[in-house]
């Protein structure tokens, strides 16, 4: 029997992909084994968002690449590919795939169960991690107080359901596009399908995944606010966490999200809606096509009306052109509504990105001073609610 050995370097929705590389692989008679150096087939599922990420990437590439038998072939998915595919010049000894791409396995394995046949991987497993990338995300996660809200739970309690490939945004700052493509939503009956299954196996918990969970349907005459009218129909004690919600959504839906929210909170763990910045200007130059009023009414009128929902969110810092006042927006902002949790973290350019070509770029160390009174003060909004 052929064995393979998967490295798994990408995001949650990557991390559905791999989980899918990997049962398909057993599908077509491979076994996974740990022993790298003598596997068939080598799989790296890559990340590419920041460039500290893809740096861990090409190590991966690198490391096992050398460390491989001769004949074994070697396979690299996740969005390295299409995001920086002038690191990838030089290896013509590897087969890549990006996240749209993936059909592309039955050629280079001989499949006998296409790539298309395999069902959706609900139950994500964790995979081996590049030794020296696990030891710095384990330092990360120690280092920060404001840890997401998901590392409470393990990963085997939790049931993922995949709602779309790609997004309707073009946002001036992100790469991923360039990968994942546009929107493709999947059926709400496979949807509720899937959810049933959950179910039926005693799942309890359901995160609801997407590159932008809100646009959800709009390509094929749907929305997202159908698809959990349609979830919430179905009895059972569960919750949802319902990630990457982007604002203007939030917005869009206001009415429809507001009346089922408030039907059902007790079957809604938390929410991520990220802003990015509470600054218009910066929201216009970022192509976020959103006013920032707008969206802190959406969060006032759902936070009265559901005073229990749990809404996380993202802020970046020093986006070209942030000027002082414009930080000052954001940091105010996390003061006023007090998440749970905030992803903070400072702008950077990505190959081919709109904003990578902007010319008031602000210095890193002010970015690194902002991420940092970013982080200082969600850390005292986190004290003050446990004290």
């Amino acid at each position: 029997m052929k064995t393979f050995y998967l490295c798994a370097l990408g995001c949650p929705r990557r991390g559905i992909d791999s989980q899918k590389i990997y049962n398909y692989l057993e599908s077509n008679g491979y076994a996974f084994s740990e022993d790298y150096k003598n596997a068939d087939l080598i799989v790296i599922s890559t990340c590419a968002f920041v460039q500290e990420r893809e740096n861990q990437s090409v190590q991966a590439i690198e490391y096992y690449r050398g460390q491989r038998r001769d004949a074994a072939a070697m396979v690299v998915s996740g969005c390295l590919s299409k995001i920086s595919p002038e690191t990838i010049e030089k290896y013509d000894d590897i087969a890549f795939l990006s996240p749209r791409e993936l059909d592309n396995f039955d050629d280079i394995i001989g499949a006998q169960t296409p790539f298309k046949d395999i069902p959706e991987p609900n139950k994500i497993f964790s995979h081996p991690l590049f030794p020296d990338f696990s030891v710095q995300a384990e330092k990360k996660v120690k280092a920060k107080q404001n840890v997401r809200l998901d590392l409470g739970y393990e990963k085997q309690d939790m049931f993922t359901l995949r709602l779309a490939l790609g997004c309707l945004g073009n946002c001036s700052y992100c790469a991923i596009k360039f990968a994942a493509g546009s929107l493709e939503s999947k059926p709400i009956d496979e949807i509720i399908a899937e959810f049933k299954n959950g179910l039926d196996q005693g799942y309890r918990t359901f995160t609801l995944i997407a590159g932008d969970t809100g646009c959800y349907g709009i390509d094929i005459g749907t929305t997202v606010v159908e698809l959990l009218t349609a979830i919430f129909e179905i009895p059972g004690p569960y919750r949802l966490i319902l990630k990457e919600f982007n604002a203007q959504w939030l917005i869009k839906y206001q009415a429809g999200l507001e009346a089922i929210l408030k039907d059902n909170a007790d079957k809604i763990d938390y929410i991520i809606v990220p802003v990015q910045s509470a600054s218009d200007k910066i929201l216009q130059r970022m192509k976020r096509p959103y006013q920032i009023e707008k969206v802190k009414d959406c969060l006032r009128a759902m936070k009265k009306k559901v005073p229990d929902l749990r809404i996380t969110t993202h802020i970046m810092a020093g986006f070209p052109g942030e000027t002082e006042s414009d930080f000052q927006q954001s940091l105010d902002f996390i003061n006023e509504f007090t998440f749970p949790y905030v992803d903070i973290y400072g702008y950077e350019n990505r190959p081919h990105t709109e904003a990578s070509r902007l010319e008031d770029k602000v210095a890193q160390d002010v970015i690194d001073q902002r991420v940092k009174l970013l982080r200082k003060a969600q850390e005292q909004i986190l004290a003050q609610s446990v004290s």
